[in-house]
Order: C-alpha cells, then sequence, then structure tokens
C-alpha cells in the first residue's frame, strides 16, 4: 500500500530539480543584498519540521559563510513583549504553511527592526511570505499527508541554493545540481529489513552529528508522529551522557552517518552500543561500507553513493520517509493521520 506520505516524499526530487530553475533569479537578488551589506550574524524561525531546517541552516551558515547563526524563541516577541535588535542580521523564517501567528509576529518584528527577512514558504501568499523582504518558494505544491516531507527537503534544498550562491563554493554547487538524480535513487532504497527490528519497540534513539543532525531530528519526528514511536535525536556527542544509560541488550538504535569530520566519533558510539549489546541499525552511504562498518553494524541500511557530505544527509531523509510510513503501517498506524494532529498548528 502507497500512503499519501510516501507518495508525496517520492516526488521531491522533481521539486528539488525545479526549484534550482525557478528560485535563481530571486537567490541572486538575495545575495547581491547580502554581499552590498554583509550580516554580522543569522537569526532562524521556525517550529517542528521547520525547525529541523532551521538547524540545518545553522550547520551551512556557520561553517560555510562562517556566520553566526541563533535559534529565535518566538515566544519572546508573542508572550513576552519583547522586540530583537537584528540590525545588521539575517533573518529566516520557514513554514510550509506560513500560517502560524508566532513566526510571523517574529518576522514582522524583524523587518521592522532593520534585519534582511527571507521567508521559506511553500505558499507564498501566505502571512509569513507577506512579512518578509524576499521569498524562496518551497514550490511542493499541495502536502495533503499531516507528515511533511517533501516540504522538509525542499526547504533543505532552498538554504543549499543560497548558501552555494552566497559562498561561491562551486563544489557544493555542481552537488546541488546532481542531488536531484541522488534523491530520485535514495527514494527507491529498500529498507524493510529494518521493519521487524522497529515493529514492536517504544522507544529508540536517532544519532547522527553535524550536517546529519539536523536529520536525525527530523526522522525522530517522523517516528513519533507517523509511526508512534517514542524516538528521541541525539547528537552523538550528547548520547554518551545522561541518555547512554538508556543503552539496553538487543535493543535497536538508528544511527546515520556521512563522510565528514563526524564520521569517527559516529563510528565510537556505534561500537560502544554493540559492545553493550544493543543493535546498531546504520544508514550509509555505499562507498563508506567496508568491512569494519560491517564488523560494527549489526544491519546496514545502503545509501547513494555520496556526492557531498553537506548534501549527503537530504538522501537519508528521502530514504527514511518511505520506512517511516512502512513502519506505521506495520505498527497498525494511519501515517497520513495521526491521531491528535492536523496539517497546520498555529501557536502564539
Amino acid at each position: 500500500m502507497q500512503t499519501i506520505m510516501t507518495k508525496e516524499a517520492i516526488e521531491a526530487p522533481q521539486i528539488v530539480a525545479n526549484q534550482l530553475q525557478e528560485n535563481q533569479k530571486t537567490v541572486s537578488a538575495l545575495v547581491t543584498r547580502l554581499r552590498k551589506k554583509p550580516p554580522l550574524f543569522a537569526v532562524t524561525i521556525g517550529r517542528g519540521s521547520s525547525d529541523h531546517a532551521c538547524n540545518y541552516a545553522k550547520y551551512l551558515l556557520e561553517i560555510c559563510l562562517q556566520l553566526p547563526t541563533a535559534s529565535a524563541a518566538p515566544s519572546v516577541s508573542t508572550l513576552y513583549n519583547s522586540e530583537l535588535n537584528v540590525d545588521h542580521g539575517l533573518v529566516i523564517g520557514i513554514s510550509q504553511s506560513g500560517q502560524s501567528p508566532d513566526i510571523c509576529e517574529i518576522m514582522r518584528s524583524a523587518r521592522k527592526n532593520k534585519g534582511v527577512t527571507v521567508a521559506i514558504v511553500n505558499d507564498v501568499l501566505s502571512p509569513l511570505a507577506q512579512e518578509a523582504e524576499f521569498v524562496l518558494p518551497m514550490l511542493a505544491g499541495n502536502e495533503a499527508a499531516v507528515a511533511a516531507t517533501k516540504s522538509y527537503i525542499s526547504s533543505l534544498s532552498a538554504l543549499l541554493h543560497l548558501t552555494s550562491t552566497w559562498s561561491q563554493n562551486k563544489i557544493l554547487s555542481d552537488a546541488l545540481y546532481e542531488l536531484p538524480k541522488k534523491l530520485t535513487e535514495a527514494a527507491t532504497l529498500d529498507w524493510s529489513s529494518a521493519i521487524p527490528i522497529f515493529k514492536s519497540i517504544q522507544h529508540s534513539f536517532v544519532i547522527s552529528r553535524g550536517f546529519g543532525y539536523p536529520i536525525a531530528q527530523e526522522a525522530a519526528l517522523k517516528l513519533k508522529e507517523a509511526a508512534v514511536l517514542q524516538a528521541e535525536p541525539f547528537s552523538s556527542a550528547e548520547v554518551l551522557h545522561g541518555p547512554f544509560a538508556l543503552v539496553k541488550k538487543d535493543h535497536p538504535f538508528l544511527l546515520f552517518l556521512q563522510n565528514d569530520n563526524s564520521l569517527p566519533s559516529m563510528l565510537e558510539v556505534a561500537q560502544r552500543i554493540k559492545v553493550l549489546g544493543a543493535q546498531t541499525i546504520i544508514a550509509a552511504n555505499r562507498d563508506l561500507i567496508d568491512s569494519s562498518l560491517n564488523s560494527i553494524a549489526s544491519l546496514l541500511l545502503p545509501l547513494p553513493e555520496s556526492i557531498n557530505f553537506i548534501c549527503d544527509p537530504l538522501m537519508t531523509i528521502q530514504a527514511f520517509y518511505p520506512f517511516a510510513s512502512q513502519l506505521a503501517l506495520a505498527r497498525g498506524y494511519n501515517p497520513d493521520k495521526p491521531d491528535n494532529l492536523k496539517k497546520i498548528t498555529e501557536t502564539r
């Protein structure tokens, strides 16, 4: 059975390809503005999946552009009536619907206080889009399933498009234009061998680091809302503290690898989990798989060969979404209509 969640998720590669063409003019205009008066810092605004995309933006902007980036707490404006001094700052709001009053209010405040404001939205006529100076459309089209999939991936690709253009990083830009083909490959991968492992458990960790960490956050959220599995995301640097007390014999844990400076710490954590007798379910690019990884992994979930460590995590979440949908069905839940949730959540 193909759920709406899966159907929408596998539309992402074409959406990313279209977005790269359609948004080029706006991205160029925004970059011209940013180069004319370079911001001293960036602030991101988002909730749920969009906040995970904001976390990806933090890694992008701080690593590729050395731009300090912090996540705004919307309640600062909406509940405590305080306005941020964002003069000389870049403010990026991310929202599929662009409807939530708190996200819109802090964007309105940021623009009034002289920040360069950018909205990454699917609905370009939404209140959030109206509040921002620049709008980068996700171009994801209608998303009927409650769980965001294609809109999350397209928000990441919009951030990649902006960052690669702004930083003039040709290697990253070339990888970005190769990404739709790799996402198509990732969308067809079969992770069903992991379903029996996660079918009956009640809690787990999703572990990654660096550019993979926001993907772990998103995957853990989808396991909660679609498969009703209490999954928590952790950086491999943080999981070794208090959370490691929860690692028990035979219990499965999901780990996402990418081939960058985070790899040694990820392998160390995987090895320590394995020594404790728990199961290590590892997603890795095919070119990372060797005898040493085979010895650490209880189960390997394949990903396409790497194109760039910054872009590779998008392949991970692309392959994960259909798996999460299948797992939900195996656990007796409808991933398209989770209990107690609705598509648009408005908060203050």
